[in-house]
């Protein structure tokens, strides 16, 4: 019982390294009012609807911060971009670090035509305010800083829910694609379009590589092979299911007559991707093996092998493992760092 205990206390203390500090943008829906167009990507446009992120009170501090600012107003050429990095630690604290201000020649004017005719002015007033955390980045249009009292008022209260039950009723909570949507509020009831996001990543993975390690404070080598599918979710890779057929081989019996022999390892293996930042994946995942083809005395008959696996980057994988035979007899541990080709 205490080397259950200790296997699985050894899975639970690997895999509990993750962390989910990454995001990935996948919706962007932007809302146009009377005075102002509010553009927010995130990665759940149903949760991070202007509504409910309680602006009343970012607003305030916003132009409180602005009130102790010299702004020039733009030329009629120009906008403003005035961005809020790096609040608080937590998305309802704001303490900024870093307020920039910054200018931008508007040569020209940027328009979404949709099939029914309709546009949609993207690049609308002479300000834009910006402001960001890991799960959203909202900018907010309008042509006078005065206009940002439109938070304040019972409209934008009425608004704001009018277009969250419109999402809701639209996508649903469970909706796994990405979002594209241009919302506009300036009537009695909504009008919408939306963009095509909804491109199938799923794909077939096919791959082998090499590795090496440490077992019975012995080297080792392998071979291996692997044949796999891997799930996306809003563009992001996020699980992946495996076969993997691994080749193990030591010199620790070479003579002249051989310099080594393989064993065997068929594996089942599954990986998730904590990360929903595109480029930034965190890896992790867990293997069980079994050791099919034996060929010298290195591993007992009816060894299986449990293994953690922490992806470092696409070529790099780490493998921290118990190996075991019968039911948990002999427990000793190894490690592998394994090679993608």
């Amino acid at each position: 019982m205490k080397t259950i205990i200790s296997i699985f206390l050894f899975l639970s203390l690997a895999l509990s390294t993750s962390a989910m500090d990454g995001y990935f943008k996948a919706d962007t829906v932007r809302y146009k009012f009377d005075k102002m167009l509010i553009e927010v990507a995130s990665t759940n446009a149903l949760n991070k609807t202007p509504h409910k992120m309680s602006m009343q009170g970012r607003v305030e501090q916003i132009q409180k911060v602005l009130a102790e600012m010299t702004v020039v107003p733009p030329a009629d050429d120009e906008m403003i971009t005035i961005s809020f990095r790096d609040q608080g630690e937590d998305m309802w604290v704001w303490n900024f670090k870093e307020i920039e201000l910054s200018r931008s020649k508007r040569n020209t004017k940027s328009l979404v035509v949709f099939d029914d005719g309709s546009t949609f002015e993207k690049d609308f007033g002479r300000y834009c305010i910006y402001f960001s955390y890991r799960a959203m980045e909202m900018k907010i249009f309008v042509d006078d800083l005065d206009d940002l009292d439109f938070f304040l008022s019972d409209e934008f209260e009425k608004k704001g829910q009018q277009s969250e039950d419109f999402l809701k009723m639209e996508f649903g909570e469970k909706y796994k694609k990405g979002i594209i949507a241009w919302l506009d509020l300036r009537g009695d009831e909504v009008k919408a379009n939306y963009q095509n996001n909804n491109k199938n990543l799923d794909m077939l993975i096919i791959s082998g590589g090499i590795g090496s390690g440490w077992i019975k404070n012995t080297f080792v080598s392998d071979i291996n092979f692997r044949l796999g599918v891997s799930f996306s979710k809003k563009g992001v890779f996020k699980n992946l299911y495996a076969v993997d057929y691994n080749m193990m081989y030591d010199f620790s019996e070479s003579n002249e007559n051989k310099f080594f022999e393989l064993n065997h390892f068929l594996s089942l293996a599954w990986e998730h991707n904590f990360s929903d930042v595109t480029g930034q994946d965190k890896w992790y995942g867990f293997s069980v093996g079994y050791l099919v083809k034996r060929n010298n005395d290195f591993f007992m008959d009816n060894t299986f092998r449990v293994s953690v696996n922490k992806k470092i980057n696409n070529t790099f994988m780490i493998k921290p493992e118990l190996y075991f035979n019968d039911f948990f007899k002999n427990v000793y541990p190894g490690i592998r760092l394994s090679v993608a080709f």
